[in-house]
């Protein structure tokens, strides 16, 4: 089989990745930046100190700013032009975005560019059913990120990029079909120098077909190797070695905003668009996590972080912003917020869910869930669950922890009967009983300064009611219990 490969360009991947925030969310944003007289939205352009405007949404185009252009330039062009100083971190971040995306259709994926991903998809045609078939899965992938791109298949790595950058745009296996479009991109849009491609245009070789119909004998004379091995890998006679992309082990994305965001409720639109890049990645490993670490960078204060935890563990958005809602509910914003950051440590395996045929209709979720939305909602420290202690005295039996900590540890006294319902504190006893059973006998607690030396005796009332009484040394008989 012929190696066929798939190059994804991304011309825009910063701007690209300021469209978290919908309409909604801007129609609501107290930072709302008003439409133009032609009923566009305002401009805005990605600055390159070094290269000028390299990225700009359509509007910024409508108004007649191209790329590459001055920013003195630009803004005589439209007054209220919003300008955002260009930042590779992001676009390196979007692009690993993307591929543990594409990673869920495609295995052998390649950073292949600051701003582009190669695929080798030669094998993955069978399993797909063909080309066509997996490109249009592959288009299924990158619709919900909404990002730009242009993309080409080549023979070689180098010819699908070139194919690309020259913003081809066909889905083709036809070599022939493949190498016809690659003889007609001009010389410029290659990746030889500036020197190069100058001394090739002196002796009028303009274009790539041009470039093939040079024997490598005579180039040689001429060129030095560089030129030659970027030739060969171009036409596939030379091997072109490529280091393919294998996911990270730990989700981690961070995202500044476009526009600054003063409520908290406005967060869940960027939020989402997060989560769902997390519910990919967790789905891909067939994992869960039980908590998420959100940190909030507020314009000129100290950045906001907090948890939301899941007790059950989930992985999909919509559950993950369902917790997100009730947190936010009680979040104070002392300033606009201008990026997030969203970090999982921990994940573990998605085990299948069980169902008991006998149980009956149960309600829509589960009582961990229960716990996970009223931590949200009321704090972590706000619930607890009762559990039982090694410690002879009832009053100190039992202890208040973390909701529903189950302990798994046999205790080392297991006491005999005992009624539902304790006293807060033990009452001296009015009521005249009979004693039904005992006495049993705890002295214990000299160690903590807590001593208790007690006979206990389950009693009747005249009226039937069934009492826990104990005696102290001192003849002095007082209520502890009554049994239900």
């Amino acid at each position: 089989m012929q190696p066929l490969w798939l190059y994804l360009h991304f011309p825009n991947l910063q701007l690209d990745s300021y469209s978290i925030l919908d309409s909604s969310s801007r129609q609501r944003s107290n930072e709302q930046l008003e439409p133009t007289q032609d009923g566009l939205e305002t401009p805005v352009v990605i600055l390159d100190m070094q290269h000028g405007i390299v990225q700009l949404n359509q509007a910024a185009r409508f108004t007649g700013i191209k790329p590459y252009m001055s920013l003195g330039t630009a803004a005589a062009l439209h007054g209220g032009l919003q300008v955002v100083p260009f930042n590779p971190e992001i676009e390196k971040q979007q692009l690993s975005m993307i591929a543990h995306r594409l990673y869920m259709v495609v295995c052998d994926i390649c950073f292949f560019s600051e701003q582009g991903l190669l695929l080798r998809i030669d094998n993955m045609l069978r399993l797909y059913g063909g080309l066509l078939q997996l490109w249009n899965i592959i288009q299924t992938q990158l619709a919900p990120l909404n990002v730009e791109f242009n993309f080409a298949t080549g023979s070689s790595p180098l010819a699908a990029k070139l194919l690309a950058l020259k913003k081809w745009d066909h889905i083709t296996d036809d070599p022939k079909l493949m190498k016809q479009a690659l003889k007609q991109v001009d010389l410029a849009f290659t990746e030889l120098s500036q020197k190069d491609i100058t001394k090739l245009n002196s002796v009028g070789v303009n274009t790539v077909e041009q470039l093939f119909a040079i024997p490598f004998s005579d180039l040689h004379k001429r060129f030095d190797t560089q030129v030659i091995t970027y030739l060969g890998q171009l036409r596939g006679d030379f091997k072109h070695p490529v280091n393919f992309f294998h996911p990270a082990q730990r989700f981690e994305q961070y995202i500044e905003l476009l526009y600054e965001i003063e409520r908290s409720d406005l967060l869940l639109h960027p939020m989402h668009k997060v989560l769902s890049n997390l519910e990919n990645f967790l789905l891909l490993r067939d994992e869960l996590t039980q908590e998420l670490s959100f940190t909030l960078y507020q314009r000129d204060q100290e950045n906001i972080e907090f948890l939301v935890g899941a007790q059950q563990g989930e992985y999909r958005a919509k559950d993950w912003l369902a917790l997100l809602a009730l947190k936010l509910d009680n979040l104070i914003l002392n300033a606009p917020i201008v990026a997030l950051q969203l970090n999982v440590k921990n994940t573990f395996v998605r085990s299948p869910d069980k169902h008991d045929l006998f149980l009956g209709k149960q309600g829509k979720i589960s009582r961990l869930q229960l716990i996970s939305l009223l931590q949200a909602k009321l704090g972590d420290d706000a619930l607890f669950s009762p559990m039982t202690v090694n410690d002879y005295r009832p009053e100190r039996a039992s202890q208040y922890c973390c909701a529903l900590t189950v302990n798994e540890q046999n205790p080392i006294y297991r006491p005999p009967l005992r009624p539902s319902f304790l006293l807060p504190e033990p009452s001296l006893l009015t009521q005249h009983v009979s004693i039904v059973h005992g006495p049993e006998r705890i002295s214990t607690g000299w160690w903590d300064h807590h001593p208790v030396v007690r006979d206990y005796f389950i009693a009747t009332s005249e009226q039937g009611q069934w009492f826990w009484v104990f005696k102290t040394p001192d003849n002095k008989w007082f209520l502890q219990g009554i049994f239900s």
